[in-house]
């Protein structure tokens, strides 16, 4: 029973020798192994030299997996940002699920901000611009764009093609999105629905058709009564 706890110290105390031993490939290996929750407490524990030596370690990528699960103060996520070369925490940044990246960045000064969205792609740019338009407390601060979605038409089949495309960029793949061609949400389909259901099959055979929406302007509260009307 206790043999997890103890494989978790023992991971972290080689990834912080291999750390201090500047051994890249070693503290890969380890810290990699991790769970993030594990990874974010470790980095937490870190002095400044010691989380500069990860940040070259690490892919932007990589970073962005374990940062998205730190919950620190508005003064400590600058920090940590101001550490990191601009353009490896720019791109660290981009590879945050928008609405998690959003978050971060409303902390910042404005020029900081700027800064940090001039270095990113224009793709990335433009999905946090859109979602920093919105004040704290209304629907659109808490939405996300990465999401799957199939239009009607589809077969059930390539609505699953589609889903194993995009699942490792989508932040929830248990339900799917269905739109129209102006990309309309005209239903919703749960994983389980297409797990369940003939390949030959239509989407429009098996989705949920009448799909609630609320507007981005929406206080956050009365999003969350008509989930809650909805739900039960």
């Amino acid at each position: 029973m206790n043999e997890a706890p103890v494989e978790i110290e023992e991971k972290l105390a080689l990834a912080q020798l291999y750390l201090s031993e500047e051994n890249i490939k070693g503290f890969r290996q380890e810290f990699l192994s991790l769970h993030v929750y594990e990874q974010g407490q470790y980095y937490l524990s870190l002095s400044e030299q010691d989380r500069q030596r990860m940040y070259y370690f690490l892919s932007p990528k990589e970073m962005a997996d374990m940062f998205e699960v730190i919950e620190e103060d508005e003064q400590s996520v600058e920090v940590y940002l101001k550490e990191m070369d601009p353009q490896y925490a720019a791109d660290m940044l981009s590879e945050m699920y928008t609405d998690n990246a959003v978050d971060v960045l409303k902390q910042l000064d404005k020029p900081d901000l700027r800064n940090y969205l001039n270095l990113m792609t224009e793709d990335s740019a433009n999905e946090i611009k859109e979602l920093l338009h919105y004040e704290d407390e209304t629907a659109g601060a808490i939405m996300t764009t990465e999401y799957v979605s199939v239009e009607a038409h589809q077969t059930i089949r390539s609505a699953m093609a589609i889903l194993k495309s995009k699942a490792a960029e989508a932040e929830t793949i248990y339900y799917i999105y269905v739109v129209d061609p102006a990309e309309r949400l005209v239903g919703v389909i749960s994983l389980r629905e297409l797990i369940t259901h003939d390949d030959d099959e239509l989407v429009s055979e098996v989705m949920g058709d009448r799909p609630v929406s609320v507007n981005v302007t929406d206080d956050q509260n009365d999003v969350a009564k008509t989930i809650r009307i909805i739900t039960f």
